[in-house]
């Protein structure tokens, strides 16, 4: 296994076209951050034009800085990269960032480039990052990609050979109170691959469940054997790119990776144990399951939801992503009974009760209890009407969401939350809100049942090939 901790703990940092100017994008996507986030290691720009930069000392090469520096972020242009990585390697610097494009992805004479500057790095001893990437996350260290968040270090590990996409779910995760152990931006992925971090995440004591947004991979048959370990332990998420001819396309433009069918990338899939999903919304939301869920013993679902026409749509989702929707049996239909007006309602499986109920914590939670309770079940599923909160106002939404979550786990059954805007904007605006009451709760919520179905399905698959058969 290569050793990445230098990558993700590096005590000292040199950003190579740095510049004077305060809008180069050099300085606002590495150096500005840096020490915007905190970052307790040192800080070289080198730049042999300035004296200063950003209230730095500024050098003029790295053999002039007064250390051997650990790890090295270059953002000067692709034909300069030989020259820079002979120097890095005189200097022994252990890691090198390559932010610049203009590499394999640009065609043939990239590749050579490309090649050229990996193999000055490996006879060197130094481990190469990209090129074409943004290089990485680590809170803990005090390393970020995205400064507008909360310096937070979570337990998601995170591979990505897109920048765009790194950055845009330690965003999207931390919405849902999800944060980041350690992530990796690969962009071309040269030298330090997929299958380098699958392995060093997969014994990584910070890192609980991997996600990862991947177009090409550079060793198939060791990421196969890689993967296939990791999931015996930790949840892997893969979203692949590049598995449509346009997207394949696409592909060879941004990374210069080789992309493989559908059909070929499921099955890795299945043989790997990798949790395979559409779209950066699905990744996020089976993150979140992952996150927030203790493993259900089953795939049986118990649904309380508003309205008829609704259950029934909840029902077909939950059975489309191969959940089980059991019809209730009789004492579980008398204890709902109670708690349950029977004008307009429906006692089976989903429970269809009134818009009055959710005014009233005690009758949801007594409605929540009476369908946890029962042995038949093994999730609990109850969606939330948030356009009612516009009659109501928002605090008895508030309520229910926490007498239902405790009723839930007094009754010994995980809860997902579905706070149903009916694509009303009014509607978004009041479940936003209302997510984070869930998150405190440490319960997971989406806008659709169709999420929570998907999301609970990719949780359930991933266990049953833990324990090599299906739950019930």
């Amino acid at each position: 296994m290569r050793d990445l901790r230098t990558v993700f703990e590096p005590k000292s940092i040199a950003v190579i076209g740095a510049t004077t100017n305060p809008r180069s994008l050099t300085n606002i996507t590495f150096l500005r951050q840096l020490i915007d986030f905190g970052y307790p290691g040192r800080l070289y720009p080198v730049n042999p034009h300035a004296d200063q930069i950003l209230g730095l000392k500024t050098y003029a090469s790295l053999q002039d800085i007064p250390e051997a520096v650990d790890y090295v972020i270059c953002a000067l242009a692709a034909s300069k990269a030989p020259r820079i990585m002979r120097e890095c390697v005189a200097a022994k610097v252990k890691v090198v960032s390559l932010f610049t494009a203009g590499f394999s992805e640009s065609g043939e004479e990239g590749a050579a480039l490309e090649r050229e500057v990996v193999e000055i790095a490996r006879e060197g001893g130094v481990l190469v990052l990209g090129p074409n990437c943004l290089g990485v996350h680590c809170p803990k260290a005090g390393l970020s990609l995205e400064g507008s968040i909360a310096r937070k270090s979570g337990h998601v590990g995170f591979i990505s050979q897109s920048g765009g996409v790194s950055s845009q779910m330690i965003v999207a995760l931390a919405e849902r109170e999800i944060y980041i152990s350690k992530l990796i931006s690969l962009g071309n992925a040269a030298d330090l691959n997929e299958s380098d971090c699958v392995e060093y995440l997969g014994q990584d004591d910070d890192t609980h469940v991997i996600g990862a947004y991947i177009e090409g991979i550079k060793q198939p048959d060791r990421f196969l054997s890689m993967a296939r370990e990791v999931a015996r332990n930790k949840p892997l998420v893969v979203l692949k790119g590049g598995t449509t001819p346009a997207g394949a396309g696409a592909v060879r433009s941004h990374t210069g990776s080789l992309a493989g069918s559908r059909v070929v990338w499921e099955a890795v899939c299945r043989q790997a144990g990798i949790v395979g999903v559409t779209d950066l919304a699905e990744l996020t939301d089976t993150i979140e399951a992952f996150t927030y869920l203790k493993p259900p013993k089953g795939r049986r679902v118990g649904i309380i939801c508003v309205g008829g026409g609704f259950g029934v749509l909840a029902a077909d989702e939950c059975m489309n992503a191969g959940l089980v929707v059991p019809e209730f049996p009789p004492e579980v239909k008398a204890k709902l009974e109670k708690c349950t007006p029977l004008a307009g309602t429906g006692l089976r499986n989903p429970v269809d009760t009134t818009p009055n109920t959710y005014t009233s914590p005690e009758n949801l939670a007594a409605t929540v209890r009476a369908v946890a309770g029962w042995d038949g079940i093994d999730v609990l599923i109850v969606a939330f009407p948030t356009t009612l909160a516009i009659k109501t106002g928002q605090q008895y939404l508030i309520d229910g969401l926490r007498a239902v979550i405790e009723a839930a786990r007094e009754m010994g059954k995980p809860i997902v939350i579905v706070l149903s805007t009916y694509n009303f904007a009014e509607g978004e605006i009041r479940a936003w809100e209302l997510q984070k009451h869930c998150f405190e709760q440490q319960a997971p919520s989406y806008f659709l049942f169709g999420q929570a179905a998907r999301a609970l399905d990719h949780l359930l698959s991933h266990y049953e090939r833990v324990a090599r058969e299906p739950l019930r």
